[in-house]
Formats: structure tokens, sequence, C-alpha cells
């Protein structure tokens, strides 16, 4: 009995929503503002209050009924579905509604400030305009009126204007001087490139009189040389003959005087073929003697080895005969693996 009549609250609640729903059964315009109303209070006056007594519901059946908590979670959620399902369509549209709002004041606010932007866009184009673009620019900047569109962010438009027609007045005075200066350079060249020309005419005429001067001199040198020419010619051979004579002279004394001189080296030569000869006798006979005191050395050196080991092999046990046979033996390398280390 204590569990019906702890659900009895339960059911009155669930017997009113149908009731519920069905006045909530619309489809509210969000572009109006009762529609946006109607779904807002709905929620607040419907579904809200219901909530509320479902959850006090909830609160004392679980109070007197701790056994069946989850029965009464159950039949609580049940409900509680239902209510969320109802009222969910209201709930997405007035927060649909409410996003849309957020977007157009963001979008308004990003306008006034993009209007506003455009004052420092006009100071970025200064830097790459001449004076008549950037008197453009002022003239642009001049027309907007920041009294107007502006709204809440007036003082901003306001200063941004004045900030930036300081700017494009100083650029402009900027490029109207450097302007200035540049045509006084065009100016300044166009005078020397005419100066140039008048010089580079002066010195065309100076040049043909010069060629003049100097073909009137070539042909005077041209006749001089000529005849200097025909003379040095002349005067050439009789110094040829002369040369000539004197040529035939010293060849004939240069010949006998290889003649001498061959004979020289050739007494030179047999000299010294015969120095060498004595030189290489007496290094040979040098070398000759130096091999035999090696030798020499090399058999005392053999004989005392020799001579020590016949002493310890005596001193072993062997007759004398034998010790020699065999270092004569070892000595002549005919004992495999014997050997005697000189």
């Amino acid at each position: 009995m204590s569990e019906v009549k702890e659900l009895i609250e339960f059911d009155k609640i669930a017997a009113g929503i149908a009731e519920i729903q069905e006045r909530g059964n619309f489809i509210p315009d969000m572009s109006t503002k009762e529609g946006y109303q109607a779904s807002k209070r709905f929620v607040l006056d419907e579904t809200t209050p219901t909530r509320t007594r479902l959850a006090e519901a909830h609160k004392k059946a679980k109070e007197y009924w701790k056994l069946g908590g989850q029965n009464v979670d159950k039949k609580k959620n049940e409900i509680l579905d239902l209510l969320v399902d109802i009222q969910k369509p209201h709930q997405e549209a007035y927060k649909a509604h409410d996003q849309a709002e957020k977007d157009r004041k963001q979008k308004f606010e990003d306008d006034i400030k993009e209007k506003i932007n455009f004052f420092n866009i006009c100071c970025h184009q200064a830097s790459s305009s001449n004076s008549t673009g950037i008197s453009n620019l002022i003239d642009r900047c001049g027309e907007i009126d920041t009294e107007e569109g502006f709204y809440h962010l007036k003082s901003d438009a306001v200063k941004a204007r004045m900030d930036a027609l300081q700017f494009l007045n100083e650029a402009l005075m900027s490029a109207v001087s450097c302007e200035a200066e540049q045509q006084r350079e065009i100016e300044r060249a166009e005078e020397n490139r005419l100066r140039q020309i008048q010089i580079d005419e002066q010195q065309e005429a100076m040049r043909v009189q010069q060629e003049r001067m100097n073909a009137q001199q070539a042909e005077i040198d041209r006749v001089a040389n000529e005849a200097a020419a025909k003379a040095q010619a002349e005067a050439d051979e009789k110094q040829r003959l002369v040369n000539e004579a004197e040529q035939a002279e010293r060849e004939k004394q240069s010949a006998i005087e290889r003649e001498e001189y061959a004979k020289k080296q050739a007494e030179i030569a047999v000299e010294e073929a015969r120095e060498a000869e004595i030189k290489r006798q007496e290094e040979q006979a040098r070398i000759e003697q130096l091999e035999a005191e090696k030798r020499e050395a090399n058999k005392r050196h053999l004989g005392k080895i020799h001579r020590g080991i016949v002493k310890v092999l005596i001193e072993n046990g062997l007759s004398e005969s034998d010790a020699k046979t065999v270092v004569t033996l070892a000595a002549k390398r005919e004992l495999p693996n014997l050997t005697i280390n000189y």
C-alpha cells in the first residue's frame, strides 16, 4: 500500500503530461517577439513548474520508500524524458534565436570596426602612392562622416580619422617634396644632356679639322718616307755586301777555331779517360780489400762460434771428432731442423 500511495503523485503528474504536450504543440516564429516569448513562457510557465513538482514528488517518495529507490528514479526519469522531449523544440528554437541575435550583434560590431580600419588601410596605401594617390586617399577619408554609422565606437572613429588625415597630410607634403626634387633632377639631367650634345658637336668639328690636318701631314710624311726609304735601301744594300764579306771572314776564322777546339777536347777526353781508369782500378782494389777483410772477420766469427759449440758438445760426452762433425753438418744445413744462430 505504501508503494501505491507514494506513486500517486507521479501518476498525477504523468496524467497532466498529455495536456502540457498539447499546450506546447505549436511551432513558434522566432522572427517575431511574440513567437520568441511564447516558447520561452511555455518552458517557464508549463514545463518548469511540472519539473519542480516532479522533483518534489521524487524527493518525498525516496524519503518514504528507500528500498524502492530505483523504481522511483525510473518513474521520475520516464516523466522527465517526456518533459525534455516536449520542451526540446522550444528550447532549441529560442536558443537558436539567441545565437542568431548574438551573431547579428557581432557582425554589426565587426562592420563598424572594418569601417574604422579603413583609415589604417589608407595610411598603409600611402607608402606606395604618389602625391596624386595620397590626395585621393585624403579626399576619401574626408568624405567619411564619423558622426553617423559608428554608434558606440564613434570616438574611436573620430580619432582614427583625425590620425589618418594627419598622417596622410604629412605623407603628401613629403611626396610633393620628393617629386619636386625628382623633377629638378630630371631638368638637371636634360640640361646636362643638351650641354653634352653641344660639347660632342664641338668635338666632332675639331675631329674633322684634325683629320684634314692629319691627312695633309700624312701626305708630306709619305713623300719624305719614300725618299728616305729609297736612300735607306741603297745604304742597306751597301751594308749587306760589307756584312756578307765580314761574315765570310768570320765563318772562316770560326772553322779554324772549331778545329783547334776539337783537338784540345780530344786530348782532354783521352786524359780524363786515363785518369778515370786509374781511379776505377784503385776503387776496385779498395773494394776487394774490404771484402777480403770482411770474409776474414766472418771466418774468425764463425770459427769462434763453432769452437764454442764443439766445446759444449765435448763437455756433454761427445768426442772431439764427433763434435766437429756435428758442427760441420749443422753449418752446411745438412742436419734437419737444426741451425746455428750466428
